[in-house]
């Protein structure tokens, strides 16, 4: 789903998915290209949120002559739930690309279901259900350092209040602690990017990888300290014109104090698609995935997936009991000059299914 700020909090990943802004891909343009613009209503059917309607909009804009596009983003969503997010969102290069500056933030309220935590959790499939409102935020910096590599700060903060029906609770390590249902984190730390893609909406070729840590700190106002590490690479590889190989691999570990929606869990960076976003967290998670994409006719494309991952207490108790998805979906092209794509997408897991529906690729 779009952007996500990448940190285990639902109001966070979804808010931004309502934007529907993916912050690392935008197409470098023409200087005599306009602005370009995607507003659309957009179904809503996810596993954790239930079924509704998003609507997005998204400005692609070269102020300055800009080697690489901005983007502004805003868009709410509401589903049958009761849930409900607003967010809005900023991509900004600065001095011919020398910076990137990334800013958003968005509010929400979310009907969620809480599996537990950990691989045993999530595979007894039984959860409560919770009330998760609040928000955050996130800023970053990143200059460029060498060729095609920029590092520098970032800055994120969440705030939120979680509510839950003890008496439904079936399993008693279901139960949240108290200081953590109304908690705050506040954390500094450091982000880079890697990037050779020939193209950044749609690229045919080329590698994308990420990396973000972050600690959460008391002195920043954060409820504890604990610090966070989450690392991502994607690889794409054109087979013919109309068709590209694209492969995804990422990791995520938090720390022991680290608050349970913070965790690292399936489904916040269209990690796994096919299973409820928090049905597997822990302090530790990888994934791994590839993609067939294919233009059919006229705006239509097509694509299919497979990947595998888990989730562990720490690094070293990954084991090979691994969490199997897959699936196909349809693109049409919103925007040809910037290469947009409207997906939907139908994923299937371990006793587990859903739809999706996004502007962009998922990754």
């Amino acid at each position: 789903m779009g952007f996500s700020w990448r940190k285990g909090l639902q109001i966070a990943a979804f808010a931004m998915a309502a934007c529907g802004a993916h912050a690392q891909e935008q197409e470098p343009a023409p200087k005599s290209r306009g602005p370009s613009f995607v507003a659309m209503p957009v179904p809503v059917s996810n596993p954790a949120l239930g079924n509704g309607l998003a609507l997005t909009a998204i400005a692609l804009y070269s102020p300055g002559h800009s080697p690489q596009p901005w983007i502004t983003g805003a868009g709410g969503l509401y589903t049958d739930s009761n849930s409900w997010a607003a967010a809005v969102f900023q991509r900004a290069h600065l001095a011919g690309d020398k910076v990137r500056v990334t800013a958003g933030v968005g509010v929400g309220d979310f009907k969620l279901d809480f599996y537990g935590i950990g691989p045993g959790a999530g595979a007894r499939d039984r959860s409560i259900p919770i009330d998760q409102r609040g928000g955050g935020g996130l800023a970053q910096v990143l200059f460029k350092v060498a060729p095609n590599l920029y590092a520098g700060p970032v800055y994120r903060g969440i705030r939120t209040r979680t509510s839950l029906n003890l008496s439904e609770l079936p399993f008693p390590d279901m139960q949240i602690p108290d200081a953590e249902l109304r908690s705050e984190s506040s954390g500094l730390g450091l982000a880079g990017e890697y990037d050779t893609r020939d193209a950044q909406f749609a690229p045919r070729k080329g590698v994308y990888a990420t990396g973000q840590w972050i600690r959460a700190s008391q002195a920043l106002g954060s409820d504890r300290d604990y610090s966070r590490l989450e690392l991502a690479a994607n690889f794409y590889h054109a087979l013919s014109d109309k068709a590209v190989v694209a492969g995804r691999v990422s990791f995520c570990d938090a720390g022991d104090r680290t608050p349970f929606y913070d965790l690292c869990l399936f489904g916040q960076n269209n990690d796994l698609r096919g299973y409820d976003a928090g049905r597997y967290r822990d302090h530790t998670m990888f994934a791994a995935q590839v993609e067939y994409r294919r233009d059919l006719f006229w705006r239509i494309g097509a694509v299919a997936f497979a990947g595998v991952g888990n989730v562990a207490p720490s690094f070293d108790k990954l084991d090979g009991k691994l969490l199997p998805s897959a699936g196909v979906g349809l693109r049409f092209k919103a925007s040809k000059s910037q290469r947009v794509n409207a997906s939907v997408d139908f994923a299937f897991g371990d006793d587990s299914q859903a739809f999706y529906f996004y502007i962009g690729e998922a990754f």
